[in-house]
């Protein structure tokens, strides 16, 4: 793989992990509405924090390896 190939993985790889921030703290906050207000609030702190790392991570790993085919597709300039 080519430095600048690389570069520009990383580069998907943070755009889709900041999406995925959001859409964590999204569902993290709708589980809490949801189910989790019955609970201790260091448990529900703990289970929305990795609920919100495992997405943004899941996001970066689709952004970096499918990044560029998402994105930049031949579909998407029609």
């Amino acid at each position: 793989m080519k430095v600048s190939e690389l570069l520009k993985n990383l580069g998907y790889a943070i755009i889709f992990g900041f999406f995925g921030l959001i859409i964590g703290i999204w569902i993290a906050d709708i589980l809490y509405s949801l189910a989790l207000k019955g609970m201790e609030q260091a448990t529900t702190r703990g289970i929305s924090l990795v609920l919100i790392i495992l997405i943004a991570l899941a996001a970066s790993l689709l952004g970096f390896i499918k990044g560029k085919s998402l994105l930049e597709s031949s579909q998407a300039s029609k």
